[in-house]
């Protein structure tokens, strides 16, 4: 469900309430639970829910963005140290090693995390795919770099594709990959306060609004002019 669903929802039950307070002394349930005071305590707690995932998706993006650039050339990078690696006298076997950790780093799929601002559903679980992809790379990278430094024929001259070098990159990346993980926990609770207050079987926003308009129907009757100004109010329940 798209982000303008939630906040979709959010406005039309504002809307219902500002016509069941029109509705004065005729509005006078005995279900509790959706009289105005309590219909207008469940807007403000959609409200802070929809609040609450937008301040908590605000860090998960710029972790996910600053992985995505941390993580860029990495498999130019692996090409290079294997050539070299090829280049340096070690062994057949161990250059053919090398080449498979290659084929893994080439193959791992650490996709770009396409986020649109207006549809975040579920994408600070990262896709677990995507999320592990992450992982993988590092460890390949892991497994690469201790092929190296058991061949003492690899000493490159070039900084960047020494093994220290290598080590400190590795660990730059995991460092990243940590970086957006400590972002999903309080992103992810948001979004279960959210859904609590916005979709609660028993009584979420749109349960009681469901309520309200057969409220409103006995009182006025189904094709009375207050039951058709709320009766076309829609509300969405996600998938």
């Amino acid at each position: 469900m798209a982000e303008t669903g939630h906040a979709k929802n959010v406005e039309h039950f504002a809307q219902m309430i500002a016509f069941c307070e029109g509705y004065g002394p005729d509005y006078d349930p005995s279900n509790q639970e959706i009289t105005i005071a309590k219909l207008e305590n469940k807007l403000t707690a959609s409200q802070n829910g929809i609040d609450g995932v937008t301040t908590n998706i605000i860090p998960w993006k710029v972790a996910v963005n600053s992985r995505q650039d941390g993580f860029e050339g990495t498999r130019k990078l692996a090409t290079r140290v294997v050539n070299s690696f090829a280049a340096s006298g070690a062994p057949e076997s161990a250059i053919d090693d090398a080449k498979g950790f290659k084929r893994k780093i080439d193959g791992a799929r650490a996709e770009t995390l396409v986020d649109d601002p207006n549809t975040p559903e579920d994408e600070s679980q990262g896709n677990s795919v995507s999320q592990q992809s992450y992982v993988q790379l590092t460890e390949h990278w892991d497994n690469l770099i201790e092929l190296l430094e058991a061949h003492s024929q690899y000493a490159p001259n070039e900084t960047d594709l020494q093994t220290t070098s290598l080590t400190t990159y590795v660990d730059g990346l995991k460092a990243l990959n940590t970086g957006v993980n400590t972002t999903i926990p309080p992103l992810s609770n948001a979004r279960i306060a959210r859904d609590e207050a916005l979709y609660s079987e028993t009584n979420g926003l749109v349960t009681l609004a469901a309520l309200v308009k057969k409220y409103v129907k006995s009182v006025y009757g189904a094709g009375s002019p207050q039951y058709e100004q709320i009766s076309g109010l829609e509300f969405t329940t996600p998938r």
